[in-house]
């Protein structure tokens, strides 16, 4: 008989299909990369702010990390820190960047060998009654059979759609960074704003206190006057009635306040909580930076967490047109399997016994090109619409920021003449009751002096906290506070565009990493200069 299978001609034929993998595997790590490589797109930004910076203000690099430590408030570095570290969205967010690195690992697997081992023991009896040699009654022997060994299989990327995919998995890790760190960004600017805006109900609810203290002077003055007889009941009445509109705004103020107390415990990740006891009355705000260093336009690109996750996310896109590019050409797979197999366990080890086949495959969509070609288009169409977002993303930071620039400067204005409108009010309202005392003047014109400084007291008190709310929105608009101690290390690129570009006549086609431009590089233009 012929034998089927020459064991002494087993190793050469192995050695060959290894020397042929060995080929297939030099030419997969040298293969090329098809589909485009990621650009810079380009957006539009302006060279210098659009109107003069407000005093305090300069050009000088942005310095808005750790902004709160500026304000010298160990209460507000402490609300923040506690966000920072215990905020439920952010940790949320934390996990989203846990399971983008997992899922890398997942796209990484697959640039290599896929190995199963398939141990077995079967032990077969077949029917005596129907066996296939057609004889009744015949009771063949029961078998053992045992095997072991392993399947083997690896996807060769010669045209690298794997390591496309893989370049994918790692932007999407970046942009699950950078959502996180936009996210602290927007946490931390809550909490300075509810900080605020308790400083400065605090603030207004003092003067709401001390002009009731004022007006119930003014119906005690009125009362003795009317038992006197030197005044009617309607000086009585009207007393009572500034007084007691002025005690129902108390209740607005105090309920404004809890409602930002619930909202600072909520943002630290705490059940709603009274923090009277922690953050308690004081008669000064928290003292004001006295610097502010904004930058050039042009930074806020490298600033803003939500810019640059704009942009990792293109890179991510970018990649996945080259993992559908890649479905235009061939796939290279080498499987194999390797046993030894026997119906009698001791006969496991002998040449009769090892069973083996290995061999490349390829399989290449030759009747589905237009199904790929109209993928890659749904995959460019997605990297086109990211660049107008991106661009967006760019647009709106400048105007967010320009915004805070402009409230801050107006603000400061309206507060300095709020001041003084109100250091005049005190004074009339303080002569007027002097006049009254003497029969002077009438009880309306105490009245009308008494309303307009309780209004302009509660208007210079909520114009103060403006001004630090405005501080707050302009650190928050330059994207600051996310390098931070407990933050995650944002993307290491520092891409600055060259300027706009139209996403639809040009295509991803310049590797990332060529249009790096260090921020020395970066024109400070000179006051004056376009």
């Amino acid at each position: 008989m012929r034998r089927l299978k020459s064991h002494s001609r087993a190793p050469l034929i192995l050695g060959k299909l290894l020397l042929g993998c060995l080929a297939i595997t030099t030419l997969a790590l040298s293969g090329c990369l098809v589909g485009p490589n990621n650009i810079d797109p380009g957006a539009p930004f302006r060279k210098e702010w659009i109107q003069p910076l407000p005093p305090g203000v300069s050009q000088s690099p942005n310095d808005s990390v750790a902004w709160w430590n500026k304000f010298d408030d160990p209460i507000l570095t402490s609300l923040v820190v506690r966000t920072a570290q215990q905020n439920l969205s952010l940790g949320q967010a934390a996990e989203r960047i846990a399971e983008a690195r997992a899922y890398r690992g997942v796209v990484r697997g697959g640039l290599f060998p896929t190995i199963n081992a398939s141990p077995s023991y079967t032990r077969r009896k077949t029917s005596g009654s129907g066996n296939s040699f057609g004889i009744s009654n015949f009771q063949p022997p029961a078998i053992n059979f045992w095997s072991a060994g392993f399947d083997a299989s690896w996807e060769v990327d010669i045209f690298g759609g794997l390591r496309r995919g893989l370049q994918a998995a790692d932007a999407d890790i970046d942009v699950a960074i950078e959502d996180h760190n936009n996210l602290l960004v927007t946490l931390q600017g809550e909490v300075g704003a509810n900080y605020i805006q308790i400083r400065t109900l605090q603030r207004r609810i003092e003067f709401v206190e001390r002009n009731i203290q004022l007006q119930r002077q003014s119906l005690k003055i009125t009362e003795d006057r009317l038992a006197a007889g030197t005044v009617s009941q309607l000086d009585v009445e009207q007393a009572k009635s500034n007084l007691y509109s002025t005690e129902a705004g108390l209740p607005q103020l105090k309920q404004q306040m809890e409602i930002a107390y619930h909202a600072l415990s909520v943002l630290m990740g705490e059940p709603p909580t009274d923090l009277s006891k922690e953050i308690t009355p004081q008669q000064r705000f928290p003292a004001l930076p006295e610097d502010i260093d904004v930058g050039l336009p042009v930074e806020l690109i490298r600033q803003r967490p939500d810019i640059r996750s704009a942009e990792r996310q293109l890179a991510a896109q970018s990649a996945r047109i080259g993992v559908a590019v890649s479905d235009l050409y061939p796939k290279f797979t080498i499987t194999g399997n390797f046993a030894v197999q026997s119906t009698r366990f001791n006969r496991w080890f002998t040449p009769n016994s090892i069973a083996y086949a290995a061999g490349p495959t390829m399989v290449w969509r030759l009747l589905d090109w237009g199904k790929v070609r109209s993928n890659i288009e749904v995959e460019r169409a997605r990297w086109r619409g990211l660049v107008y977002n991106y661009q967006n993303s760019v647009v709106t930071a400048a105007q967010e920021v320009e915004d805070a620039l402009s409230q801050y400067r107006h603000t400061v204005q309206r507060a300095a003449s709020l001041r003084e409108a109100a250091l005049s009010a005190r004074a009339a309202s303080a002569i007027s009751e002097e006049q009254y005392k003497g029969g002077i003047i009438p009880f309306n014109t105490l009245l009308d002096a008494q309303r307009f400084q309780a209004n302009l007291d509660d208007q210079a008190a909520a114009a103060e906290g403006d001004i630090y709310l405005s501080v707050v929105a302009l650190y928050k608009a330059l994207g600051g506070g996310w390098v931070d101690p407990f933050s995650v290390a944002p993307y290491a690129g520092e891409d600055v565009p060259p300027g706009p570009a139209n996403p639809a006549d040009q295509p991803p086609n310049i590797p990332l990493d060529d249009q790096l431009i260090p921020a020395e590089a970066i024109p400070v233009p000179k006051p004056g200069e376009e």
